[in-house]
């Protein structure tokens, strides 16, 4: 295909929609960026939009700009060249996400109690990111070939295999939030590739009542240790005081056997977390049940997310006029609580704004899916749109309270570059199936 007809048969709408969210990602990361250490406010008061803009921190903005130029480029590429001819390596895509998965695993760079991330000089990037594209392409040819044979729960089983071995990696960092993503694009690619409902359906019912048996497990063993180890305290303090006497006698007899199963309960608890739910998971789950437990310990970022979407009211406080940002209270704003900076200087509007924006993406995904001219074409766009909204709703549901914090960035919209490029080189692909269409077919 010609370059000026590549150019010609682009879904522009598209990536108009796609460009509106960066743009206002990058004025959010700006303004999330630029912290207040007094009542500066006032400042803002009688400056106009363009004024305001000229304030906000560029720092991270630039940055932003940066990968987003690279990701164009990325993103033409996968456009132009067919994506027939890319679906010929898929082997080695999950070659190359298992030794990807693989390094960090081994040599990752840690932040955040989390191994995810691999040095290069002054960057660093996240494998986990650039895997999932590269799973979509590589379980979209995987499903191909099984065409017509994925009616039983064996011929299931290869599937779960190919994708769960990742998943292993990914959980090994550990790395929650991308295996669900992974698990979801998993379930809606081999659904739309012909697995039969029912069987999809039930495997997930099993998945979720283990998943929720190992957490009630977790949460009974923890209280029982914390319980105990309260109990010992107590026994401590009363051995001290009857020391030397028949009744202390007694009271340290107790502490022992006390002390004794204590030692057991938190070594079964330490070996679940080490094979299972880490601690922090563990918190975030629990604070996802009951967020004013802790207000100012784990439940601090959803509450003050929470604050930051209310008081941002229906038109919002403007822009820079934010306190719970610019004030520091909410923390990691540029990144996973972004959309809480939305709602709070943009208010209802603006969050309607970015939501609307997400769901003509999607919707233009979903439809490109109906007009691929073969099932490669669907299950690649499928695969797209899964992840995508999955990631919408985890990060919007997570600073509105509906769903557990995960660290899922907001799709083109949070800081990041490996997560900007990923959905950038996704875009690519839908952009190549649209061109390659049932009704406009070029060769």
């Amino acid at each position: 295909m010609s370059l000026g007809r590549t150019l010609k048969g682009l879904d522009y709408p598209l990536i108009m929609a796609v460009v509106a969210l960066v743009l206002l990602g990058l004025i959010m990361i700006g303004s999330a960026t630029l912290e207040y250490k007094d009542d500066s406010f006032s400042q803002f008061k009688n400056l106009n939009v363009l004024a305001r803009l000229l304030h906000l921190d560029y720092q991270y903005v630039f940055q932003q700009m940066l990968w987003f130029v690279l990701g164009i480029f990325l993103m033409g590429a996968i456009a132009y060249l067919p994506y027939e001819d890319l679906m010929k390596y898929t082997r080695y895509y999950y070659a190359i996400t298992l030794i990807l998965l693989g390094t960090v695993t081994i040599m990752g760079h840690s932040a955040l109690g989390a191994q995810r991330w691999i040095q290069l000089g002054t960057h660093t990037f996240q494998p986990s990111e650039f895997s999932k594209f590269l799973m979509i392409m590589s379980f979209s040819g995987f499903l191909v070939k099984r065409q017509g044979n994925l009616d039983r729960f064996r011929d299931l089983l290869p599937c779960f295999i190919y994708f769960g071995i990742p998943i292993l990696f990914v959980l090994m960092q550990p790395d929650l939030g991308t295996a669900l993503v992974f698990v979801f694009i998993m379930f809606c690619m081999m659904f739309f590739a012909g697995a039969k409902p029912s069987i999809l359906l039930w495997l997930l019912g099993v998945g979720l009542a283990l998943v929720a048996g190992l957490f009630f497990i977790h949460l009974s063993l923890h209280n029982l240790d914390l319980q105990q180890k309260e109990q010992l305290s107590l026994l401590e303090q009363e051995v001290r005081i009857t020391a030397n006497t028949s009744a202390g006698q007694e009271l340290n007899k107790s502490y022992l056997e006390l002390a004794e199963k204590n030692q057991t309960t938190h070594a079964l608890h330490e070996k679940l977390h080490k094979y299972t739910f880490k601690e922090y998971q563990m918190t975030r789950l629990f604070i996802f049940l009951n967020p004013r437990s802790d207000l100012l310990g784990a439940g601090y970022h959803v509450w003050q997310s929470l604050i930051a979407i209310g008081s941002g009211g229906f038109a919002g406080k403007g822009l820079l006029e934010g306190t719970q940002s610019h004030l520091t209270f909410l923390p990691v704003r540029h990144t996973d609580f972004v959309f809480s900076v939305v709602g709070e200087e943009f208010g209802f509007i603006g969050a309607l704004v970015i939501l609307g924006l997400f769901f003509f993406v999607l919707c233009r995904g979903i439809q490109i899916a109906t007009l691929a001219r073969d099932l490669t074409g669907t299950l690649l766009a499928i695969g797209i749109v899964s992840m995508l909204f999955f990631q919408v709703f985890t990060n919007i549901g997570m600073t509105t309270g509906i769903m557990p914090v995960t660290g899922i960035p907001l799709p083109f919209v949070s800081y990041g570059g490996s997560s900007l490029l990923m959905c950038m080189m996704a875009l690519g692909l839908l952009l190549n199936i649209y061109l390659r269409r049932k009704k406009f077919s070029f060769k």
